[in-house]
């Protein structure tokens, strides 16, 4: 099986060279967008597993950049990082198509844990169902 990639959309250096690092000492391979316009060629470019967004890039708003990935690759999970707990924040993304909504600090055991859980659920749904074969008793 090919290494999963990871697509980290963020604009802080400190979050993205921490998951960076713990993405590529767990075996997952990362690319990094500074901005919405790196991100989306990325996309265009390479098979991505997973996207983890930040509530805002660059003065983009994270809500923007989520759409923008959905055009592209509309079953992606996404997972959304923020510096401020808020339910009305988290509301939106949920509503418009993030899979998880998580406030800074991150803990690493918690993402990996939550990146592998949704990848898990991805990679699921893609298998082909069994099909069972009933017959009927006899009495």
């Amino acid at each position: 099986m090919p290494p999963v990639r990871i697509l980290i959309v963020e604009d802080e250096r400190q979050t993205v060279d921490t998951l960076r690092d713990l993405f590529e000492q767990n075996g997952y391979e990362t690319e990094v967008a500074l901005t919405k316009q790196v991100a989306l060629a990325i996309l265009q470019e390479r098979k991505m597993d997973i996207a983890i967004i930040s509530t805002a890039v660059q003065e983009v708003p994270g809500l923007e950049i989520l759409y923008e990935i959905r055009k592209i690759i509309p079953n992606i999970p996404i997972i959304v990082i923020s510096n401020q707990k808020s339910k009305r924040i988290e509301s939106s993304f949920m509503k418009a198509g993030a899979h998880v909504f998580l406030v800074k600090p991150l803990e690493s055991s918690f993402v990996l844990q939550t990146v592998e859980n949704l990848l898990e659920a991805r990679f699921a749904a893609a298998m082909p169902k069994k099909t069972r074969s009933y017959t009927k008793s006899k009495k």
